[in-house]
């Protein structure tokens, strides 16, 4: 019998990905869930095998929609608003959208005997001392990293109460290929392919990025391993500097004299340390991150020059 995954935020950077992956998985059969129209695919010629449903999760009758229609076993949750905006009409929709979907979504779960799978943010670790480890507790500095401990906190309570299965991971800095938002890595990825200057801070902050190609690697471990639950943080362990990132960037991109540290301040409450421990994950998942940053901050390039030359072409 096939496996029903749902997946929600299909059209994001890493359901995208994900779902690029999972189509080539064999008795799988996966739903997409977004807000938007239609499915966007990381591969364009990717369309076979997956039902796609436009749809707000943090509706109640688009959740009962899909619990008629489907009978999931696994749910990645990777719908959410993210933004560290400090307004209030971005905190209404924080608050609104990812604790609410949590919440529907795990009535689903209860009701399916449905797996959850949530990838979280080593952002609930705040602005403490790294490396992160699952031991430390937990500080979020922002409405974001807050609404993702408490939809943690909704699925610890979903398996106490109703022995649901849950795997939460913690991830370090996400960047690859197709991500097109405002994070560090894409926004200086196209400006210096745009052979504009990247203004920045001194860069001092420390990051540890994790190639996307590692989470999923992780994703697909867990489903490989349906006996495995409980929490793991993502990451390489390494966190170098902002500026020497850009430094690399910029090498690799071929440019010179284009990333300008510096030249804008750093932020109210900056978080300066971001370095996350994978030992857990290591020792129970033997999972470890394979892609380099210079080898993934490549991959990134390539994509998004064979992005815009097909753009390009008529």
């Amino acid at each position: 019998m096939d496996n029903v995954i749902l997946v929600t935020g299909a059209n994001g950077f890493v359901g995208r990905n994900l779902i690029n992956f999972l189509v080539n998985r064999p008795k799988t059969n996966i739903v997409a869930v977004d807000v938007h129209e239609n499915f966007i695919p990381l591969n364009e010629n990717l369309h076979a095998g997956i039902e796609y449903h436009k749809g707000d999760l943090s509706s109640r009758p688009c959740i009962e929609k899909l619990s008629l229609m489907y009978r999931f076993d696994t749910i990645i949750h990777l719908a959410a608003i993210i933004s560290q905006a400090s307004d209030t009409n971005t905190y209404f929709a924080i608050m609104n959208s990812n604790i609410q979907a949590t919440f529907l979504l795990l009535e689903m779960a209860q009701e399916h005997k449905a797996r959850i799978v949530f990838p979280s943010t080593a952002l609930v670790y705040g602005s403490q001392k790294g490396p992160f480890t699952e031991a430390m507790q937990t500080d979020p500095g922002d409405f974001y990293a807050l609404s993702k401990l408490m939809s943690e906190q909704l699925i610890r309570f979903y398996g106490n109460r109703y022995a649901l299965s849950w795997v939460i991971f913690r991830i370090g800095i996400l960047y690859g290929a197709g991500q097109t938002n405002a994070m560090f890595i894409p926004t200086l990825v196209s400006s210096l392919l745009d052979g504009k200057e990247f203004p920045m801070t001194k860069g001092e902050q420390t990051r540890d990025f994790i190639y996307i190609d590692d989470l999923v690697n992780a994703i697909e471990i867990v489903l490989d391993q349906p006996e495995i639950s409980g929490l793991f943080n993502l990451g390489t362990g390494h966190a170098p500097m902002l500026r020497d990132v850009a430094v690399m960037v910029e090498k690799l991109v071929g440019e010179k004299n284009k990333v300008r540290p510096g030249a804008i301040p750093y932020r109210d409450k900056e978080s300066w340390e971001y370095c996350v421990d994978g030992t857990k994950a290591k020792k129970i998942l033997n999972w470890q991150p394979s892609t380099s940053l210079d080898a993934g901050i490549n991959k990134t390039i390539d994509f998004e020059r064979k992005r815009r030359v097909a753009v390009c072409e008529p």
